[in-house]
């Protein structure tokens, strides 16, 4: 992070001489002992964020798919003027241990078009689904495995 900060005042300031950085490296030092002491930084931490980046990254590739997925899937029900939706109204338990994770699974699935999470309470979820199609199988998301393997990364 001190790397970081140093850089991100170099690029403010656009030019590099020896007093704006003498300045820079004491405001970067100044500024790090301030997250370090009242924001519970580490470096424990930044390294354990950074150990979970890439499947971090994983993951936003796969909601991005989903979506995509899922919005192709509405458009069909949308466009089909014969078509019978069949909204539904489910409840699961998630496997999920932190409330972070349970956060981002409702959050993903509100994003995903054609379901919105309805109710979030402990390690029960409650999800609206627009049709039934969208509703087979949402116990055993994709989501959930990939977040699941995030929350044992971090354990």
């Amino acid at each position: 992070m001190l790397t970081a900060l140093f850089l991100l005042w170099i690029a403010f300031n656009g030019r590099i001489t020896p007093e704006i950085a003498v300045i820079g490296i004491v405001i970067t030092a100044a500024l790090y002992w301030f997250c370090a002491k009242f924001l519970n930084y580490s470096l424990r931490n930044e390294l354990r964020v950074l150990r979970r980046l890439p499947q971090a990254l994983g993951y936003l590739v796969l909601l991005i798919y989903e979506i995509a997925k899922a919005s192709f899937m509405v458009t069909r029900i949308v466009i089909n003027p014969h078509y019978q939706v069949k909204p539904q109204l489910i409840t699961f338990r998630t496997p999920l241990a932190t409330t972070f994770g349970r956060s981002v699974l409702a959050n993903s699935i509100t994003l995903t078009p054609g379901t919105i999470s309805v109710f979030c309470e402990g390690d029960r979820l409650t999800v609206h689904c627009l049709d039934s199609i969208f509703a087979e199988g949402i116990e055993d998301l994709v989501f959930q495995q990939r977040l699941l393997k995030l929350e044992r990364l971090e354990g």
